[in-house]
């Protein structure tokens, strides 16, 4: 467990220090000006505007600094040799573990950041609802499983690039699905419907991370949902993991 901490460590620090994180909270300050910009714009709908805008932003952001940071930090160990001297010191589990572990971190860190940014644009510019935070950790949960998919495509990928847009793939993918499924349910066919659904239950079912619509317009959810949607995930990550692991050890470094 010692050596798993020190490698998160490890990993945590050499993500912070990279440009990619700076550069995200650059962005999505900048974002966050624009949004407020616009949430004066649209007259009665301030609030709304800067909240949907804001949450987006904040996902959006967020996922693309852990998956860029992740992939192209383990094909520079991997150039570096640096990877093969984890693996004389480390088995190979500790050493997938600890990296992931460094980027959920990195993760939490950042939804931690910019939600005091939000928070205070959000009280500046439209008002702020304190229970809107609650919508984050949903978004912390999503963020873990892109982890484990990006581990899973750098091990699997002899390309950075390959391995960055596949990650990329399979979120845009989950986010797109559930909105596919109701339209193929009204107008598809038959193979098109199971098809679908079940490409939806194999990828990450995004539409259930989705609560700050919920928490905005009617009331936040139970303690139950936040049970099983955090189930859900160590069940998704855990399984990756696993596959990760199997493929991890199968190439040579």
């Amino acid at each position: 467990m010692k050596k798993i901490f020190c490698l998160a460590c490890l990993s945590f620090r050499e993500a912070v220090r990279e440009k990619f994180f700076f550069g995200a909270i650059f962005f999505f300050f900048f974002y966050l000006g624009f949004c407020a910009l616009l949430s004066k714009l649209s007259v009665g709908y301030s609030l709304k505007v800067l909240q949907d805008a804001g949450f987006i932003g904040i996902e959006l952001t967020a996922v693309v600094l852990v998956v860029f940071s992740f992939v192209t930090s383990f094909f520079k160990e991997k150039e570096t040799s640096l990877l093969q001297v984890y693996l004389s010191n480390f088995k190979p589990r500790e050493v997938i573990i600890g990296k992931i572990l460094g980027y959920v971190a990195l993760s939490f860190l950042y939804l931690i950041l910019s939600s005091i940014f939000f928070g205070l644009v959000s009280v500046l510019h439209a008002g702020f609802t304190p229970q809107a935070l609650v919508a984050l950790y949903p978004v912390f949960l999503k963020t873990v499983i892109i982890i484990g998919f990006a581990s899973l495509f750098s091990a699997l990928f002899s390309s950075s690039t390959l391995a960055l847009l596949a990650t990329l793939f399979i979120y845009l993918s989950s986010e797109a699905l559930p909105s596919a499924l109701v339209i193929v349910g009204a107008y598809g066919g038959l193979f098109q419907k199971g098809f679908l659904r079940a490409v939806y239950f194999m990828l990450p079912q995004a539409d259930k991370f989705e609560i700050s619509n919920r928490i905005f317009y009617s009331s936040a959810p139970g303690l139950s949902y936040f049970f099983w949607i955090t189930l859900y995930s160590i069940i998704y990550a855990f399984i990756l993991w696993i596959i990760n692991l199997f493929i991890f050890q199968k190439n040579e470094y």
